[in-house]
């Protein structure tokens, strides 16, 4: 009787062993990845930043033309006026 309740210990040790062996493996693949999404997403996020900034400063130009509209009018006028290799002087 012995024999037989050793054998059938030695099938639920091995069985027990190939799950845990099999669940390891799921969960450092699984953390694996995880941790290639999270370098992606942050990745994203410093592309999403850099635009941002970028997009702020347009904002900015925008705004100080907005404010300073007849004044870009003129510049934008002298650079269409413009000759190609003509000084332009501004007369006070």
């Amino acid at each position: 009787m012995k024999a037989a309740a050793v054998k059938k210990k030695r099938k639920k040790s091995i069985f027990l062993r190939v799950a845990l062996a099999a669940f390891s493996i799921y969960v450092v693949v699984t953390l694996l990845k995880l941790q290639l999404e999270i370098s992606n997403r942050q990745k994203k996020i410093s592309e999403l930043n850099a635009m941002a900034e970028q997009l702020e400063k347009e904002v900015e130009e925008l705004q100080y033309k907005n404010d300073n509209y007849e004044d870009y009018l003129e510049e934008k006028a002298r650079e269409n006026m413009a000759r190609q290799g003509e000084t332009i002087y501004i007369g006070n």
